[in-house]
């Protein structure tokens, strides 16, 4: 390995993991690239993702498993909580990148290579990813996203962006808030075109497709996203999978009709509701 690959360290928020977790170690630890550190922080499983984390933490020194007591499993805001428990071990580790990986998902031995050469070629570039896929019928599919999206569960950020933009939000959506702050400090964020990521555990398939299209909903809400464009984005949601897009629309408008928090940014809110008008219009967006 060259020496002058940059320095990055790993977190990886896990929860009841047993199925995946191998799969992700051993991506890891195949790596060309390797983190300098890398902290799996299991947030109080039930069943045998702790063993199997803790024989790969003896044997390789750079993997720490932190241990967190049992919690019922949340979506959105609560994954940000425990990564942020896995960045107070890391505080003092020299990096230069830090990703939020998550432990159903495996990779080629090259993927940190390529993000970090894809780095390099834009110096605007402060987050990328992998782009996820799944198996569908025998078949190796790309799992569904909004286009040029970041993907949450292997997402790389540049220390200086991830400074800037406060680092992660404990909210629902904090995947595509960090981006729009992103945009808005003068970085792009983009995955790496063709990189792909297994994702072995699809999106929706732990708490059902219409239950976390409600949360997505929610997390739109939150975000400040302006309602015609939510309806256009949830209507082709529902001509693909009707349960998700329906809940996705009840989510919003639920938390929009009650007039639930959103999130306390006023700039924030306008830049990406500006950016989603000149979207409908099919205008080009500057960011």
């Amino acid at each position: 390995m060259s020496l002058f690959w940059p320095k990055y360290i790993i977190i990886s928020p896990v929860k009841n993991e047993e199925s995946y977790i191998e799969l992700t170690i051993r991506s890891v630890i195949s790596q060309t690239v390797k983190p300098s550190a890398w902290v799996i922080v299991n947030d109080g499983s039930t069943d045998r993702t702790r063993e199997i984390t803790e024989k790969y933490a003896n044997e390789f020194s750079w993997i720490k498993l932190l241990n967190l007591p049992a919690s019922k499993r949340v979506r959105g805001g609560h994954v940000v909580k425990v990564f942020h428990k896995g960045f107070e071990h890391l505080q003092n580790e020299d990096y230069e990148y830090i990703v939020k990986l998550d432990g159903d998902v495996s990779f080629e031995k090259n993927f940190f290579e390529r993000i970090f050469k894809f780095f390099i070629l834009n110096p605007r570039l402060g987050i990328s990813s992998g782009i996820s896929h799944i198996i569908k019928n025998g078949r190796m599919i790309e799992e569904k996203s909004s286009k040029g999206h970041t993907l949450g569960a292997s997402k790389v950020y540049k220390r200086d962006c991830f400074e800037e933009i406060g680092g992660l939000v404990e909210a629902m959506g904090w995947d595509g808030i960090d981006e729009i702050k992103a945009r808005m400090n003068g970085w792009d964020a983009e995955p790496v075109p063709g990189l792909i990521v297994m994702h072995h555990r699809p999106e929706g398939k732990a708490h059902g497709f219409f239950n976390s299209g409600i949360q997505r909903g929610k997390g739109s809400y939150f975000m400040g996203y302006h309602p015609l464009f939510f309806m256009f984005r949830s209507a082709k949601c529902i001509l693909k999978s009707p349960p998700d897009g329906l809940g996705m629309m009840l989510g919003f408008f639920s938390s929009y009709i009650k007039k639930e928090e959103r999130i306390n940014d006023r700039e924030f809110i306008d830049f990406l509701q500006k950016h989603q008008l000149r979207k409908l219009m099919l205008l080009k967006n500057k960011v």
